[in-house]
């Protein structure tokens, strides 16, 4: 792996290391336990009086639009005050946004909801990367292993309670509403008890890491501004310039770095594509749900038992156990990998594919089931294998690059897809647009996997794909 010099973190005791991973992985397990969340769209339909439409195509969207919005400027903000302060406020943009969808009883405040939800994923990447600001390198995959496990279990108690809850009577989707609220409001309690973090990436660098800064700074100003300015001003004379212009090299040196490399390119576009995809299915599944199962109603009489929070909790315990099987997968992905990109997203096209034609609820829980674990189980080799091929600490940046291109194409695909200025299509005939948008990219990446498995016989005609 290559590796950079960064920013000395302080030495911690074994102690003191579990003790902040600890007091993180129990912020996450409380930010992610949210029962009400697999019943957003019938609560918002049953509870709130909203037609299925009009969340589909005046609520919803507003969420891509804020996390495209904010993802940026949140990762910036996010190393400049180093992390906690942006982790409270993630804890607090949760609360704002279940007071607004407890109390809010029009479009514009289920809007607001969305807007505040927007705020709520993007400020997610403090909690990503405050662990990695706070611990030395040794202890990397075990505070990752910890933290992402919180994550997952707040995710899968979160669906399993959700669904007894609901399924045994004892309580409404308005009701799951203030139990998702007080963990929001305790875990932002919680997040005060994080001990502030001294050093960060790119604004805040450790001691040894300002020697020589100086003429660093004055290297990227005179590339930058015009050479007189540099003779009128020292860094020391004005230093948040200083700062900014030490950011903005450090942040090029890595995205520079990270994208002249081709195998990174291959693998983050996959990642953007499918990202994109993914993030647009989950936000709308629900909606394919409900109008799958208005059908089953009309057609039969019959009330249908909903069981989204159950397919929830399997999708989360199935998506981390293959992740998790992941690791073990000895294959030289360098030329196995765009093949199994292609495969694993031909397989998404073709379960979102069916799952819009199913007149069956069970059958559109299994394919959805399906889809997440396929995504998740090749987003985390897609992580692994950038991780391999880019600087040392800086993943958070190629992630929320990712995510960024991501989220554009996400907004473009919402725009066209969803919104009344577009294509303003049903929850059934989206879902065929996006299973086609899934085949496309598996084609796409199986032409790349036959050139490059060609390329690889041609040159080594006796190569062995597992790697020894």
């Amino acid at each position: 792996m290559l590796t950079d010099k960064r920013s000395e973190r302080p030495a911690h005791s074994m102690e003191t290391w579990m003790r902040i991973s600890l007091i993180l992985c129990i912020f996450g397990f409380l930010k992610e336990f949210r029962p009400s969340e697999p019943y957003i769209t019938p609560y918002l339909i049953e509870n709130k009086n909203f037609t299925n439409d009009q969340v589909n195509r005046e609520i919803y969207p507003i969420g891509t639009y804020s996390y495209l919005s904010l993802l940026v400027v949140v990762f910036l903000v996010t190393d400049l005050l180093r992390y906690k302060p942006v982790i409270i406020i993630l804890g607090l943009s949760g609360v704002m946004t279940w007071c607004l969808l407890i109390w809010g009883e029009n479009i514009p405040a289920m809007q607001a909801v969305e807007f505040g939800y927007g705020i709520f994923m993007a400020t997610e990447v403090a909690y990503f990367t405050y662990i990695y600001a706070q611990v030395d390198q040794e202890h990397y995959q075990k505070v990752t292993s910890n933290t992402r496990t919180a994550f997952l279990l707040g995710r899968f108690l979160s669906g399993v309670v959700s669904q007894i809850l609901v399924s045994s009577s004892a309580m409404s989707y308005y009701e799951l509403n203030f139990i998702t609220l007080a963990s929001e409001s305790v875990a932002t309690i919680w997040a005060f008890f994080l001990p502030p973090v001294k050093h960060s990436l790119y604004f805040h660098r450790g001691e040894s890491s300002l020697a020589g800064v100086d003429n660093e700074a004055a290297t990227v100003h005179s590339s930058v501004g015009p050479p007189d300015m540099l003779s009128r001003e020292s860094p020391k004379s004005n230093g948040m310039l200083h700062i900014l212009l030490k950011a903005y090299k450090y942040l090029w040196q890595d995205f520079k770095h990270a994208f002249s490399n081709w195998y990174v390119v291959k693998w983050s576009i996959w990642w953007a594509l499918a990202t994109c995809g993914f993030l647009q299915c989950i936000t709308y599944i629900q909606n394919l749900w409900q109008d799958i199962r208005t059908e089953i109603e009309e057609n039969t009489g019959e009330e249908q038992q909903l069981y989204y929070a159950a397919v929830e909790a399997a999708y989360t315990l199935i998506g981390a156990a293959t992740a998790l099987a992941c690791g073990w997968l000895k294959l030289d992905w360098r030329i196995l990998g765009e093949a199994a990109l292609a495969l694993c997203s031909i397989l998404q096209g073709i379960a979102l594919l069916i799952s819009s034609f199913s007149s069956s609820l069970i059958l559109a829980y299994c394919l959805y089931i399906i889809f997440g674990v396929l995504y998740h189980t090749m987003i985390t080799i897609a992580n692994s294998e950038v991780a391999k091929y880019i600087k040392e600490d800086s993943y958070g940046l190629i992630f929320g690059v990712n995510t960024f291109f991501a989220l554009v194409l996400q907004t473009i695909l919402t725009t066209i897809v969803v919104e009344e200025s577009g294509l303003a299509l049903n929850p059934r005939t989206q879902y065929r647009v996006y299973g086609g948008y899934f085949l496309i990219i598996g084609v796409v990446f199986l032409a790349m996997a036959v050139y490059t498995i060609c390329c690889a016989c041609i040159r080594q005609p006796k190569a062995t794909l597992v790697v020894r």
